[in-house]
């Protein structure tokens, strides 16, 4: 990988995930178990983060050549490489979760149609995908491929890479929190 930032996001983002199946191991064929009528399975929860990733994956299948050749006449110019953690700073500010747009929500019934095991498979197929697609992407182009997203304050590529891995740990925190 070409970026070093995205290597240790995406490192980030699989050592995120192996401590939290170990955490979850006790609740193996109850992982579309709701903890509350309300709250998101865990089987849920990995759905919703297996749609944010393909979707983002798709998206940047457009966006990333398209905005790559803007990318590079920046290159020279100073760039951001973390970003905060939009989902606690959005708590904070209005005093409830942020919500998830519906592209993104688990479908209704999702647990009679997918595998658990399945599902963490195609998460970790589709972190695969993105990290091939972005691989060959440096530091600076990078960190000016920016995307039009005002509540993450208009991430760079890196940041966005960065995000994801807030993002599940965002819900791993809140499993943890309602299953433990």
């Amino acid at each position: 990988m070409k970026s070093s930032y995205m290597q240790e996001h995406f490192e980030t983002i699989y050592l995120q995930r192996r401590r939290f199946e170990e955490n979850i191991r006790k609740y193996s064929n109850r992982e579309w178990m709701r903890p509350q009528p309300d709250k998101w399975s865990i089987g849920e929860t990995y759905y919703h983060l297996y749609l944010l990733l393909k979707r983002f994956r798709q998206l940047n299948k457009v966006y990333i050549p398209v905005s790559k050749p803007f990318s590079v006449f920046k290159k020279r110019a100073s760039y951001q490489t973390k970003i905060e953690d939009i989902y606690r700073a959005y708590r904070e500010k209005h005093g409830k979760p942020m919500k998830a747009p519906s592209i993104l929500l688990p479908p209704k019934g999702i647990e009679s149609k997918v595998k658990f095991d399945q599902l963490k498979h195609d998460l970790h197929k589709e972190t695969i995908l993105l990290k091939i697609m972005v691989s060959e992407i440096d530091n600076a182009i990078a960190g000016h491929i920016r995307y039009p997203d005002p509540l993450a304050h208009y991430p760079n590529l890196i940041q966005s890479v960065q995000l994801i891995g807030i993002h599940e740990q965002h819900h791993f925190r809140l499993c943890q929190k309602y299953y433990l």
